[in-house]
């Protein structure tokens, strides 16, 4: 038996939707940021800061980060819980590490390489290698084996692809999950409740504590003068900060799973619009105005309306939330949302570097017409070549 997510459950076609609207947040998030902080006068901005609600949304787009963590929870893990299911032994562990190397190495590794040796020299100039080759060469080194998010000296990514930390989280997680996905399918309730346990202490001990951690780092940084702050930050985007999210979203993809053969009521249609209207109003509510008050524990209240939204979309099977999540540009974004996610902080720095004369009004359409030719290209002719060699 063909063992992965699709060959053994299927193609959840909402999923590709939600993968959309997490890239989409990411990329707004960053290019407003950029643009702001650059001084662009970017008439895109100027609308955002009138239309309030926008302006939460797109200010707080680094949540799609999250659900981007909550999806994979969801998915991976389903393969564990269906031969359990089934009765049959638990997926391979070789296998599984073979199709997720498949899956997100081939393109990674050609971003990489055009980010250090065509990026990096547009930005900084042919000769940038010679200015501190073994600042560049270290941080070659742990982006090729995804430690990238363990020193300040690596996990900004040159300063110009920040946004890449997300994947050395994913791909530690994807190292732990065979050795995880078993305790989730003989105790879900007691790993789901250890998990969120794990994550707040760990954001709480970044926060606060974690002396040993904090000291290495900053023995380790004393040339270059790391702030405690910095380290701290840096500690936040460590996997255990986010165990809470993946152990979410397998809990929901094992529930999804559970109740997925079983014909719902004609009331449980208008029932999930009612759930998903309250949970969008819900995150809403805690972007808009609960920051202040909720503080460190914001991730929660902001985390637990992500993953409703993500379990609704997945048991939608109205014909709406397919033409809204399973087609159409959304779908088209998730289905080049890894690549997107690969590229668009670099070509947002090469566009302002190199673009800067385009009329303001159209700066974001081509810039975001820009970003899905190049996804599309990387998709094509890179991502799906992996898919190709996990199908032989």
């Amino acid at each position: 038996m063909r063992e992965g997510v699709r060959s053994e459950i299927g193609h959840i076609a909402t999923l590709d939707g939600m993968r959309g609207l997490a890239v989409l947040s990411v990329v707004l998030f960053h290019y407003a940021v950029v643009r702001e902080a650059a001084a662009f006068a970017d008439p895109w901005i100027a609308a955002l800061h009138r239309l309030r609600p926008l302006d939460v949304l797109v200010h707080n787009g680094y949540l799609g980060v999250d659900l981007f963590f909550l999806i994979s929870g969801f998915l991976l893990a389903l393969p564990w819980f269906a031969h359990a299911h089934a009765a049959l032994p638990p997926p391979s562990t070789r296998a599984f590490y073979g199709r997720r190397m498949r899956r997100i190495v081939p393109a990674y590794y050609v971003q990489l390489a055009l980010l250090f040796v065509l990026v990096m020299p547009l930005l900084h100039g042919w000769t940038y290698w010679r200015s501190d080759l073994y600042v560049d060469l270290l941080n070659a080194l742990a982006h090729a084996l995804f430690l990238h998010n363990t020193t300040p000296l690596t996990a900004g990514s040159l300063g110009v692809n920040g946004a890449l930390w997300t994947l050395a989280v994913e791909a530690q997680y994807y190292l732990l999950l065979p050795l995880l996905a078993p305790l989730f399918v003989r105790a879900p309730r007691t790993m789901l409740v250890a998990a969120c346990i794990v994550a707040a202490l760990w954001q709480w001990g970044a926060r606060h504590d974690l002396e040993p951690l904090v000291s290495a780092e900053l023995a380790l940084g004393a040339h270059w003068h790391w702030p405690e702050a910095v380290v701290r930050r840096l500690l936040l985007m460590q996997l255990p900060a986010y165990f809470a999210h993946f152990a979410i979203g397998i809990v929901l993809g094992r529930a999804w799973l559970a109740r997925r053969a079983r014909e719902g009521s004609p009331g449980m249609g208008v029932a999930r619009i009612v759930a998903g209207m309250l949970a969008a109003f819900a995150l809403y509510a805690v972007l808009a105005h609960g920051g202040a008050r909720l503080g460190e524990s914001m991730w929660i209240a902001s985390t637990l309306p992500l993953a409703l939204l993500l379990y609704l979309a997945a048991s939608a099977r109205s014909r709406l939330a397919l033409q809204l999540l399973g087609r159409g540009p959304l779908a088209l974004a998730g289905r080049v949302s890894y690549s997107a996610y690969l590229y668009h902080l670099p070509l947002l720095a090469l566009w302002n570097r190199y673009v800067a004369g385009l009329p303001a009004a159209a700066s974001l359409p081509l810039f975001l017409a820009a970003l899905l030719a190049l996804s599309w290209l990387s998709w094509r002719y890179i991502e799906l070549m992996g898919v190709r060699l996990q199908l032989r």
